[in-house]
């Protein structure tokens, strides 16, 4: 299954979406990792990005998380 993944920062006031950026599959497959991803074997679901998974994340990703935001990892259809 082709995807394309990214992190994604959410306001935690509006619950807006106000930031994103890709990562590559080997990057996801890392994070997978540290998030409890059952039978996804995937990735398909939206997975929140707490503690150690967010500071991987921002290391894979090269960002700084912001305290007024809440991060996910997301997957998305190719040219959606």
């Amino acid at each position: 299954m082709s995807l394309r993944r990214e992190v994604c920062g959410y306001d935690r006031e509006t619950e807006w979406q106000v930031w994103s950026t890709p990562i590559d599959e080997e990057s996801a497959r890392s994070l997978a990792r540290l998030l409890d991803t059952g039978d996804d074997e995937d990735l398909v679901f939206v997975y929140s990005l707490e503690g150690r998974a967010l500071e991987e994340a921002a290391r894979l990703a090269g960002f700084r998380p912001r305290p007024d935001r809440e991060y996910t990892l997301e997957a998305f259809a190719p040219g959606t």
